[in-house]
């Protein structure tokens, strides 16, 4: 239902995460109808909150309709906003353009969304396609539009988008609902798509890059955690021997060696980021201390190769559901065991990297054996701190 109030002027207030499309949503409105366009992601040094209330004020000043292009995918966000421009323009209209999250998984929206920023590449302000764990915290912390909630409440009329629509699609919407609310004439359909085109030569002026800590900070943070992986729940011990009772013409020796000894690890993880990688791979490093901070994410790994040698077995890691996670090593592996103490088990990812890249190092390739399993095997596990 629509409000029916005395309005002048209307705040457009996109409810999204990244990659959703809103700046270039918000962009082409802009064009098109000479909306007025405050980017958040425009904002640089401190106090940027503020900025971007006082230039949305400024903008409504001089303009009957302005964009608060940032992502509003918080409660706190849209309330602080709103009572921002309320304060100042007490009979504003505000329009919410909703990118309706709860129809899909957060796994889909992530696929729908990276696929997009891939294909934007740098032409996004604040994200490269690089720092996914980013995506992954906007959407952890997105809050659904709650009409009933005494903030969303305060929205005049929503406008609802699919996430996975494309840029035409959701213009296409936008248009047609405003048109019954600020009461424009709908622009031809060659005047909308020269506009998309142009937009698709847009490149941003500022950048914002990611936060890098300071050398105190760093060395806080090499304290705090050696590495952070995912923990595993796995008896692989058992899975090993179920194995190879069913393919006795694989070699065993060196699982036979590790069980006779006990020297098969009882908790198994996958390495994600080692501390002595952190100054080169700091967005990741932050990414997992934040997400291991906040809360414990479940994670699937598929499993496709054993590999080993004379001295030491591993399984080789095939993928991460979600797809987010990554290893920075150039195999993602899991050690099951050394067959003697003074065997370093990060030659599990020497003999990986070899078996699978050529990269012998110190590592016989001759001695290195790999079997490649019929089926991928799934063990669940959690991304933790060690």
């Amino acid at each position: 239902m629509y409000k029916i109030n005395p309005f002048y002027k209307t705040l457009l207030v996109p409810i999204a995460t990244i990659g959703c499309g809103k700046t270039t949503l918000a962009l082409a409105l802009a064009k098109l109808f000479s909306f007025g366009h405050i980017q958040n992601d425009d904002i640089v040094g401190k106090r940027r909150r503020k900025k971007f209330y006082n230039n949305i004020n400024v903008e409504l000043e001089n303009r009957d309709v302005v964009i608060a292009d940032r992502n509003n995918h918080m409660k706190e966000l849209r309330k602080t906003l709103i009572e921002a421009v309320k304060t100042t323009f007490s009979n504003v209209r505000v329009v919410a353009i909703y990118w309706n999250h709860e129809n899909r998984t957060p796994n889909e929206i992530i696929k729908i969304t990276s696929e997009r920023i891939i294909t934007r590449g740098q032409n996004h302000q604040s994200f490269t396609v690089e720092n996914k764990g980013q995506m992954w915290n906007f959407l952890n912390k997105f809050e659904p539009l709650d009409l009933n909630d005494d903030t969303d409440r305060q929205f005049d009329h929503v406008i609802y988008l699919d996430v996975a629509n494309d840029i035409y699609t959701n213009l296409r919407i936008v248009i047609n609902e405003l048109r019954f609310i600020l009461g424009f004439e709908n622009p031809h359909e060659y005047v909308i798509k020269s506009v998309l085109e142009e937009i698709k030569h847009y490149k941003v002026n500022v950048c914002n890059p990611v936060r890098k800590p300071t050398s105190k900070y760093s060395k806080r943070l090499t304290r705090r955690a050696q590495y952070y992986g995912i923990a595993l729940d796995f008896n692989v011990q058992s899975f090993l021997t179920n194995y190879y009772g069913k393919h006795p013409d694989e070699d065993s020796g060196t699982f036979d060696t590790l069980v006779e000894k006990n020297r098969i690890k009882s908790k198994l993880h996958v390495t994600l980021i080692h501390s002595s990688q952190m100054k080169k791979n700091i967005e990741l490093w932050e990414y997992y201390e934040k997400l291991c901070e906040n809360s414990s994410l479940g994670v699937k790994v598929y499993i496709d190769k054993i590999v080993f040698n004379p001295q030491i077995m591993a399984l080789v890691v095939n993928r991460f559901d979600p797809q987010i996670i990554h290893s920075t090593n150039k195999v993602a592996h899991i050690t099951v065991g050394t067959v003697h103490r003074n065997v370093k088990a990060v030659r599990s990812n020497n003999i990986c990297e070899s078996a699978l890249f050529g990269i012998h190092g110190e590592e016989n390739p001759s001695e290195i054996r790999v079997i490649n399993l019929e089926r991928e095997l799934v063990v669940k596990g959690v991304v933790k701190a060690f």
